[in-house]
């Protein structure tokens, strides 16, 4: 075999996987849009699509809160990551950020993760580090209400970013059972729930 035809058969092996790569995303693509689909009967809202390269996304209303279900790609080391994420507005005094403990690597700039997310409060739920900007009035709001228990359905989650103006909670895309609208929208309540109980409190 000449170094032509090995170049030629490296490039067809080497398309071959593109096409291959593209068609699978396409396909899963599709089967998260038809699975989002029927979301649109329980919230009001639409499910919106720019083109092929990019993930369907939900854009509606949920207790008649602004509510948003997406995908978003997360650089971990070498590895990129899909995570579905849900946002629903909320009105709470304070903000709050929950991080599961031993799920990310250790940030090395932690000067500027307090400068963004916060102090440490500690104590605050087993299994998550919590960041607060206003440290004090996250653990009081917390130890006043029953946040702890409204948390216990989201606990697959493993970032949420509790108030001031929306909840935003994240999870590693595991595959289409993660889109389907019966588990959507059981999430969902959950965070209504969560809302709630963090607005009263």
């Amino acid at each position: 075999m000449t170094l032509h035809q090995i170049s030629l058969f490296f490039l067809g092996v080497l398309l071959v996987v593109v096409t291959a790569m593209f068609v699978h995303s396409w396909r899963d693509k599709r089967r998260i849009r038809a699975s989002l689909l029927p979301l649109a009967a329980r919230f009001p809202g639409q499910v919106i699509q720019e083109s092929v390269w990019v993930y369907p996304r939900f854009e509606g209303t949920a207790f008649d809160r602004r509510f948003d279900f997406f995908f978003t790609v997360v650089k971990a080391g070498r590895q990129h990551l899909l995570y579905t994420v849900y946002s629903l507005k909320s009105s709470i005094a304070t903000d709050l950020l929950l991080v599961k403990s031993g799920f990310y690597k250790p940030v090395a700039a932690e000067t500027a993760l307090s400068e963004q997310s916060g102090a440490v409060v500690a104590g605050l739920h087993a299994g998550y580090q919590a960041r607060s900007k206003h440290p004090e009035a996250a653990a009081a709001l917390w130890s006043r209400g029953r946040v702890g228990e409204a948390m216990r359905p989201l606990s697959q989650f493993t970032s949420l970013q509790l108030g001031p103006d929306a909840m935003v909670i994240g999870k590693t895309y595991d595959g289409l059972s993660d889109v389907s609208p019966e588990k959507i929208g059981h999430n969902v309540e959950a965070l209504h729930r969560l809302a709630m109980a963090m607005e009263t409190v």
